[in-house]
Formats: structure tokens, C-alpha cells, sequence
């Protein structure tokens, strides 16, 4: 009898019992046959699982399946394959989020102000509408003639328990033509008002710091041509991108997304670092996907991780990172996935006031861009993790956690007096858990109990459990 021919195979197994050995593998073996093979070399008889492949000094592992048996063997057969085994994941939990996130029409308090994404040729139709009223007025009565600019003070801010997001008040301000304190104001405006103008005609996109160097001595400096364009915006009751007026993005995405930007196809599991979402937001159309949950990401860092990891092969997703606090324009692109797609929005970040801070934003807004919640908000975003009760749960150890501040406390008691805390009391048992331990983490600590932990065993038991809030 002819002896049949093994071969070895590199076996990886983070996900169950840490380990990495080879295996001996008859020439040609079945699928069927191989998964035996590694059930019972790791002891997996009870444990639901399933096979990923790819070359050693590869990148791309993908599942193993009847189809790709004759790669497999061609890479086995040249030494250069690997296994690596990981939990099969139950989906359920996110799909149940994705069933509920059918959108509706937001019921917004008659009292609020909201701006709309229109065209170019809208926004400046309506502001050469509010230009010829502020002429017409001060021909009429020039004491009286007044740009009246929604208020963007704390005062007229607040968080609506409706919506879920922090919204901007009818309060407005007179800047009056014939005023001393408002006159400077009125000229750097209407300034600002024709900068827009040229940039619209012109079809192109504009910095706020572009619009600053427009004329330099007007400003005087960027925080005031910044907090211009803001006011015009809410006059005008259009966003920042109807006025084609960017800011610097820095936010980056990877995983089962395809888009068109400027007319490009753009394939997001292409590459290893993430294409970067460009502020021209007006550029990007037609949004197809087989994901089943967008992961938004803290730290850039820990995007890479997963990119290099190809995390979106394993569990099907879309991974998106601002590094840090959110931009406006990662913000906006999150928002029409959300629409787009429908998708579950999950964020993932650190285990402190400052990570929840930074999810705060993605989910209600921000108090500065109030006026454009509507645009910008995703009020139903979960918070997968890290979670405080995280750190007990999955036993990390304590060499990797750190002290709580002073600032730290101070921040998580002016958390807990906030609206929007106050209405979630899954949060504030989080803020409470921060608070008594005076422990925090980063979402890197996972990596102390290995390097691949955070891939193939925290994320997978969080999706599989429906372990977020």
C-alpha cells in the first residue's frame, strides 16, 4: 500500500487556546477532513468554529471553503500556508440593530433651527435673497437694517430627549448696519458673503483657511473668518458643505464599501491603511455594501490593527477612524452610510470621560455645530466598547490599566449632570463604574493579553453576545 503523503500545515489559534503548532495533513484531505483534523489536535469537539487561510508573510486570509481548495493545497504544497482558527459568530444581534434602523422623519421641536444640505445654486440663491433684504431694508430705515443671526450661544443650545440630539434655539442677534458694536461685523460678513459667492459660481471648494487669506486684514484673524462662516451658515439655514466650504479631514475608512467620489469607483477593501474620506462630500454617491455593522474607531492605531488584520473579512463590516476627536467631515460621511445603508453604527474606543466624550459626539452632536445635528448625528449608535465593566469582565490585567485623574473625576461628575447621560442609564452605570474603581483603560490594552485578542476573541464575543449599550 502506497503511504499516504502529509504535509505540514501552520496552525494558529488565538481564539481558543492561544496557540501555534503545525499539523500534519494528508495530501489532497477534504475540507471535512481538515476540520476534523483541527478539532481534534485543539480540542474543539464542543466549540463552533471556522477556518481562515492565507500565505504566511501574507495579508489576505480569507474563509476556507470547498471552493478554495486547490489554492489551499497550491500554498500548502510550497510551505507557505496558514490556519488560523476563529469562533464562528453568531450575527443576529447586529442584524436585529440593522432591522430597527429603518429611518424616520425626525420630529423636531417647532422652536428649533435646522439647516439643509441643498445644492450650490440654492445657497446662493438664498443668499443673494437675504443680501437684496438687507439692502431693501437699509434703504428703508437704516437704523433698523440688521443681519438677524440665529444665536449660537450656550444659552440658546440644549439637548431635545425627542430627538436625541443637542440642538440650536429660534433665539437670534441683530447685527445692525448703523451700530457701533455690530458695524465691524456687518463689513467682515458681507465680505465673507462675497468670497462664498465666487466660490460657488466658480463650482469649486474652499478651506476656512483659504476664505481667511482671502483678505487677512478684514479677519484680522482665522477665529473670526471661522466663526463667520458658522454664522452664515445657520443665517442661511444651509450646512457648511452647501456653501462648499471644507475643512481639513482626517478620517479614513476600510472594509465592504464602495462608493463614487468625483466620478472614481472607489473599492474600500483595497490597500492596508484606509482610503481617506475627503471632505468634498458633495463628491460622493451611490453607497453599496454586504456589510452588517460599521465599527467607528478611536484611535488610529488601533484602525491599523484591524485593517492589517482584514477584520472586515472575518466579520462582515465597514471600519472607520477620525483618530481622536471626530471631524466634521467623517462625521457627515458616517451619517450618509447610516442613511444610505442602514447600517448599525458601533463605536469603539477607550475606556474613559474622554472616549465617551468623543462618542457623545458622534451620537448627539456638538454644542459649537448644534445647528447641523440633524446632518451630522447619529443618535443611534451603540457603545460596543471598551466598557468599564469591560476591564472585570474580560480580566485585563492591571499592569495595563490606568489611574484616574483629577480632570478624569471632574470630567465623569460633569458627564453624569448631563442631559443626555441622564437619559441613558446604561451610560451612567458606566460613568458610576469608572468613578469607584478610579481605573481607566485604552481599547490597546486588549493587546496585553495578545496580539491578535482584540480580533479574534473581544470583538467576536461582544458581536456574538450583543454586548453593547
Amino acid at each position: 500500500m502506497t503511504e499516504v503523503q502529509r504535509i505540514p500545515i501552520q496552525l494558529e489559534d488565538y481564539a481558543f487556546t492561544e496557540q501555534l503548532k503545525k499539523i500534519l495533513v494528508p495530501k489532497d484531505e477534504s475540507l471535512k477532513g481538515i476540520k476534523q483534523i483541527v478539532q481534534t489536535e485543539l480540542n474543539l469537539k464542543r466549540t463552533k468554529y471556522i477556518l481562515f487561510f492565507g500565505a504566511k508573510k501574507g495579508k489576505n486570509f480569507q474563509e476556507l471553503t470547498n471552493k478554495d481548495m486547490s489554492l489551499f493545497w497550491e500554498l500548502a504544497e510550497a510551505k507557505n500556508v496558514v490556519i488560523r482558527v476563529r469562533k464562528l459568530v453568531d450575527l443576529s444581534k447586529v442584524k436585529k440593530l440593522r432591522e430597527n434602523a429603518v429611518q424616520e422623519l425626525i420630529d423636531l421641536p417647532v422652536s428649533v433651527l435646522k439647516v439643509d444640505n441643498v445644492t450650490p445654486r440654492e445657497t446662493k440663491a438664498r443668499l443673494i435673497d437675504v443680501a437684496k433684504t438687507f439692502l431693501a431694508e437699509i434703504a428703508e430705515d437704516p437704523k433698523s437694517a440688521a443681519f438677524r443671526i440665529p444665536s449660537r450661544s450656550s444659552e440658546n443650545v440644549g439637548y431635545d430627549d425627542t430627538s436625541k440630539m443637542v440642538l440650536l434655539g429660534s433665539q437670534v442677534v441683530d447685527r445692525q448696519f448703523r451700530h457701533l458694536s455690530s458695524v465691524q461685523s456687518v463689513v467682515q460678513l458681507t465680505g465673507l458673503m462675497r468670497y462664498i459667492i465666487e466660490i460657488l459660481e466658480t463650482e469649486k471648494h474652499a478651506t476656512k483657511r483659504h476664505l481667511f487669506y482671502r483678505d487677512v486684514n478684514l479677519f484680522s484673524n482665522q477665529r473670526v473668518s471661522d466663526s463667520l462662516i458658522e454664522d452664515l451658515g445657520a443665517l442661511l439655514r444651509v450646512s457648511r458643505n452647501s456653501m462648499n466650504v471644507i475643512a481639513s479631514a482626517k478620517g479614513k475608512v476600510i472594509g465592504r464599501l464602495s462608493f463614487t467620489e468625483g466620478g472614481d469607483r472607489i473599492d474600500c477593501t483595497q490597500g492596508l491603511g484606509g482610503h481617506a474620506i475627503t471632505p468634498m462630500l458633495d463628491q460622493v454617491e451611490d453607497f453599496e455594501s454586504d456589510a452588517e455593522f460599521v465599527l467607528v474607531i478611536e484611535k488610529d492605531a488601533v484602525f491599523q490593527d484591524l485593517a492589517e488584520d482584514k477584520f472586515f473579512n472575518y466579520l462582515p463590516s465597514i471600519l472607520i477612524t477620525a483618530s481622536g476627536q471626530p471631524d466634521m467631515a467623517t462625521r457627515m460621511f458616517i451619517k450618509q452610510i447610516y442613511e444610505t445603508l442602514q447600517l448599525p453604527i458601533l463605536g469603539f474606543l477607550d475606556a474613559d470621560p474622554y472616549g465617551l466624550d468623543i462618542l457623545r459626539v458622534y451620537s448627539i452632536g456638538s454644542k459649537a455645530l448644534s445647528f447641523e445635528s440633524v446632518e451630522l448625528a447619529v443618535p443611534d449608535i451603540r457603545w460596543l466598547g471598551l466598557l468599564p465593566s469591560d476591564i472585570k469582565e474580560y480580566a485585563i490585567p492591571k499592569s495595563v490599566l490606568i489611574k484616574m485623574t483629577e480632570n478624569d473625576m471632574k470630567r465623569a461628575d460633569d458627564l453624569l449632570q448631563e442631559d443626555f447621560v441622564k437619559s441613558r442609564p446604561q451610560w451612567q452605570e458606566q460613568i458610576e463604574i469608572m468613578k469607584v474603581t478610579g481605573m481607566k483603560a485604552e481599547i490597546q490594552a486588549l493587546a496585553s493579553k495578545n496580539w491578535r485578542y482584540m480580533t479574534e476573541s473581544y470583538l467576536p464575543s461582544k458581536i456574538d453576545g450583543g454586548n453593547f449599550i
